[in-house]
């Protein structure tokens, strides 16, 4: 509105200063024909056609002198021309004030007729007054409807905001539209996603410290009772049981925390990944060798093949997914099993699949197992349920995609597809 104003005053300008220049051009006219008219009638009639009372002159009165061919000088007020006039316009200083005057001669005779350039500048603002009322209402009337106009408009804004000033800090529900214009609708949508997201957000975020604060209640309360055993043990090898007994338990459930807040980096990371070349098969065995011990201890056997050479990935989340997977594999296989990892390039994309010979999981529990602490009941081996949906979690984080199915050896396939890279 502010710059509708601007333009408003300058059209207003503009046209005044037009309106003045027009009236100017029509004065000036009305003397040359004047003039034009005069030298045309027989001489000495001209002045007394036009101000029979000579001497007197009213604010607009045309002001003529007329010079014959003898030189005599008739005019309709006494001592207002000088004695020599320039043909055609000129403007002169006289004792009745600026005149402005137009002469025309024919043969040897000539008229000047002249009129007073402040009544006629007073009668020019009056003219141009008269004709920028109008405009002026226009100009305040549209102000006004444009006002009421987007007042309206902005209407349902105002209630938008009323309704997010009155929500409570845990409301994430969508937002209803109170009518907005067509151009601030992608805004709310925009925005009822966001609180979406949010809601979601927020809702696995409570899911998960409801269920970690249950994972973390049992290795806690054991260790409790291991301290409890250890100072009722009646003798040396009884509280060194005991000890060995707590300390495995200490051990546990450091392991769950380190997890815990591994899945919750994953989750929560907006730092850029360090993307670099790696060769595929080196990180794969550097993986095998801390999981040698785990896998000695329950002669489990682990076999590496492929072709894959190098990729372009984050190490760190390389390493939480296939070490994830594979530690999975030695944990849920029984003794003697066999873990069989592969890299190859499979349609431009690297694929690494881990495979075992375990219990394997049932078909329906398969998608269910990339959630936090879920675990099959086919298993039968105690965990935290975190290591697939740690790889999960790196696997979304890095863009890579993570399935589920089951092995042809009999147990769990892991696959995941990595980005492009190198045979």
């Amino acid at each position: 509105m502010l710059i509708l104003l601007v333009i408003a005053t300058l059209q207003i300008g503009f046209v005044y200063r037009a309106l003045l220049k027009e009236a100017d051009e029509v004065f000036d006219a009305q003397l040359k024909q004047a003039a034009q008219a005069l030298v045309l009638t027989a001489p000495t009639q001209s002045t007394a056609l036009v101000s029979p009372e000579a001497g007197k002159a009213e604010e607009l009165d045309l002001l003529i002198r007329e010079r014959g061919s003898s030189g005599e000088l008739h005019s309709t007020v006494d001592g207002v021309f000088p004695e020599q006039v320039p043909l055609g316009f000129a403007d002169l200083h006289t004792s009745l004030g600026e005149i402005r005057v137009f002469t025309a001669r024919r043969a040897d005779r000539d008229v000047s007729v002249g009129q007073r350039l402040a009544a006629r500048r007073e009668l020019a603002r009056e003219i141009a007054f008269s004709a920028l009322w109008p405009l002026l209402f226009l100009a305040v009337a549209g102000l006004l409807l444009l006002y009421l106009i987007v007042r309206s408009v902005l209407a349902p804004v105002t209630e938008l905001e009323r309704q997010i000033g009155r929500r409570d800090p845990g409301a994430l529900t969508p937002i209803v539209d109170p009518g907005l214009p067509l151009e601030m609708s992608p805004l709310l949508v925009a925005t009822n996603g966001l609180l979406e997201r949010l809601s979601k957000a927020l809702e696995h975020q409570r899911r998960f410290l409801a269920d970690a604060a249950h994972e973390l209640r049992t290795p806690i309360a054991a260790i409790g009772l291991q301290n409890t055993l250890v100072a009722r043990a009646d003798s040396d090898q009884e509280r060194q049981l005991a000890l060995e007994a707590q300390g495995a338990g200490i051990r546990r459930a450091s392991a769950l925390v380190d997890q815990l807040m591994r899945l919750s980096r994953l989750e929560t990371a907006d730092a850029p990944l360090q993307v670099a070349e790696l060769d595929l098969m080196s990180e794969i065995l550097g993986l095998v060798d801390l999981h040698r011990s785990e896998s000695e201890a329950k002669h489990i056997s682990i076999d590496l093949t492929g072709t894959a050479g190098s990729v372009h990935a984050d190490a760190g989340l390389l390493s939480a997914v296939i070490g994830n997977l594979m530690g999975n594999a030695v944990r849920h296989c029984p003794p003697g099993s066999k873990v069989v990892i592969e890299a190859a390039v499979r349609d431009a994309s690297i694929v690494v699949t881990v495979d075992d010979n375990g219990p394997g999981i049932p078909e329906g529990d398969l998608p269910a197992m990339l959630r936090p602490f879920h675990r099959s009941a086919a298993s039968g081996t105690p965990g935290s349920g975190l290591g697939l949906a740690i790889a999960q979690a790196a696997c979304e984080r890095a863009g890579w995609t993570l399935n589920l199915s089951r092995s042809p050896l009999g147990g769990l396939r892991a696959s995941v597809q990595l980005g492009t890279g190198n045979a």
